[in-house]
């Protein structure tokens, strides 16, 4: 099988028109008529992901979080520049599904981890924080999520570390409601869209990497924040997107091995 079937595929579920306007989704470093030996799925594409690919006969990594991301000016000996001089070494093709995939509303991000963290008969109301619409499909980023009953903060908590297998020492918080009936969750960084949460007044943001201006803007809107980190939140791409390659009937006889970069 190319790679070109595949890419083909991913794109048809999740159009590149549907990425964010910031981000590299897509063909990174890619050589759309080579076979596909084997297929690596990661969270991001690194050093050791490069080197266990090669090591399993795999030339075709995808990825969450694209390698080329910023704007590369040279290629020197800074960790981008590592990483594509080691693909280009090995023959190694690099793919990302990124905010495309974020933003699909059948297999995407906050639906996956909906799925992952709660049984729907504990929701009573469920719908997308971010809504737009290209072409006929509706795509989308953030949940909001309305419980049939209140969960103390401490109960929540413990779902979240529980659930997503979250290192402790890595997460952050800090409670200003107690009691918790609606939340939002932003996979990722929420950062673009705290104006919307604290215009929606829920009880609790779970998301990462806000700025300290926006922490403040929260807890002064009386909204209690769970930073369960960027990977924490995000890295169940890898078991997602595995479970929707198996799906796609295109992939027959193909081996797919999943990387966790354990961050």
């Amino acid at each position: 099988m190319k790679i070109r079937e595949v890419v083909n595929q991913i794109e048809k579920d999740f159009p590149i028109v549907s990425m964010q306007d910031f981000d590299n989704s897509g063909s990174n470093i890619v050589n759309l008529d080579e076979e596909i030996s084997g297929i690596l799925l990661t969270l991001d594409i690194t050093i050791d992901a490069i080197n266990f690919a090669k090591e399993n006969n795999i030339n075709f990594i995808i990825s969450h979080h694209p390698i080329i991301f910023n704007k590369i000016k040279n290629l020197n000996e800074d960790p981008v520049s590592k990483r594509i001089k080691l693909l280009n070494k090995y023959d190694i093709n690099a793919y990302s599904c990124h905010t495309n995939y974020d933003a699909n509303l059948k297999y995407g991000m906050g639906t996956s981890l909906i799925n992952l963290l709660f049984d729907n008969s504990i929701i009573k109301e469920q719908r997308i924080l971010e809504k737009f619409k290209i072409g006929d499909y509706e795509y989308g980023i953030g949940n909001v999520i309305i419980f049939n009953n209140e969960f103390s903060f401490l109960e929540l908590k413990n779902i979240f570390i529980n659930k997503l297998k979250l290192d402790s020492d890595k997460i952050s918080f800090y409670i200003c409601k107690n009691n918790i009936k609606k939340i939002i969750i932003i996979p990722g960084s929420g950062s673009g869209d705290v104006d919307l949460v604290i215009k929606e007044k829920p009880d609790m943001l779970i998301t990462s990497d806000l700025k300290h201006n926006q922490i403040l803007d929260l807890k002064e809107s009386n909204i209690s924040y769970f930073n369960a980190t960027h990977y924490g939140l995000e890295n169940i791409f890898i078991d997602s997107f595995y479970k929707y390659l198996n799906d796609i009937s295109i992939i027959k006889n193909t081996n797919i091995i999943k990387y966790d970069i354990k961050l």
